[in-house]
């Protein structure tokens, strides 16, 4: 069969991928347009099914997506465009499972490699624009749900950051009321002074700046965050079994530097070493 472009960048492009998996077909130019003959040696078929797929996936897949969110979501940006088709890309590799599921999870290599065998039987000349936007339809469409997933969670990661910078401001604009916090955290969270002396929770109440909860109710941890916040500690020792978690992951990018991740262990050793101070 005869499989035509009329992009002689796809063509090169593909070729590429024929020659990664030991396929030396010739390009050919015929009145404008650049066609590969492929052969009807089976020996080969499986070749062509996997070169074609990859070039599909690694590139047409990101053409389409890049194309979709200029002209259907109108993001004029390019890093924008780039930072969400990261996240699809991820999508697609597993990386986030969360967000696929959400979308309903797809294998890429099946779907597409189906098409392409039916590609490949065909006994004439099929051009490659015509066999992406009719035969790859049902794929494409399912790119588009990953891809709507990929924008929705883009704008939360930006909310998120707009969230994480403005509590950076008021971090920056506070005068500490302590210098040193320690906080042992679990299923609930336990704050130290500098002393390893515990701090009870209605004066912790008392230290929380109110304004942090009138005028950002949903996203400021009331139990942790909006007490550290208000204290403005210039150090803060954590205490965790679990240092990925999204709360710890929150407090390492509000705080930076400020901030140290150790185990209950080292609270356990520092609180004896105080106990037993002359």
């Amino acid at each position: 069969m005869e499989l035509i472009f009329s992009s002689i960048k796809d063509a090169i492009r593909l070729k590429f991928f024929l020659t990664a998996n030991g396929l030396g077909e010739t390009l050919m130019e015929n009145q404008g347009q650049f066609m590969y003959r492929f052969s009807t040696d089976h020996a080969k078929n499986d070749r062509y099914v996997k070169a074609l797929t990859y070039f599909i996936k690694e590139i047409k897949r990101n053409e389409w997506l890049n194309d979709k969110l200029l002209h259907t979501y109108h993001y004029e940006n390019e890093d924008e465009r780039s930072h969400i088709i990261d996240i699809a890309t991820d999508m697609f590799a597993g990386v986030r499972k969360d967000l696929a599921e959400l979308a309903g999870n797809i294998n890429e290599n099946q779907v597409i490699g189906l098409a392409v065998k039916d590609l490949l039987s065909f006994g004439g000349a099929v051009l490659f624009e015509s066999f992406s936007r009719f035969r790859l339809k049902p794929y494409y469409e399912h790119v588009g749900k990953y891809l709507e997933i990929a924008i929705d969670e883009y704008k939360m990661e930006q909310e998120y950051q707009m969230f994480v910078n403005m509590l950076r401001d008021y971090l920056q604009n506070r005068t500490p009321r302590l210098s040193t916090v320690h906080i042992y955290l679990d299923k609930t969270a336990m704050f130290y002074d500098e002393n390893v002396q515990e701090i009870a929770h209605h004066d912790l109440k008392e230290l929380i700046d109110q304004r942090l909860l009138a005028n950002h109710p949903i996203y400021v941890d009331s139990a942790v965050i909006a007490p550290l916040l208000s204290i403005a500690p210039e150090k803060i020792y954590l205490y965790t079994f679990e240092e990925e978690q999204a709360l710890v992951r929150t407090l390492r990018n509000i705080f930076e530097e400020r901030i140290s991740i150790l185990s209950p262990a080292n609270l356990h050793e520092l609180k004896k070493s105080y106990t037993n101070k002359p």
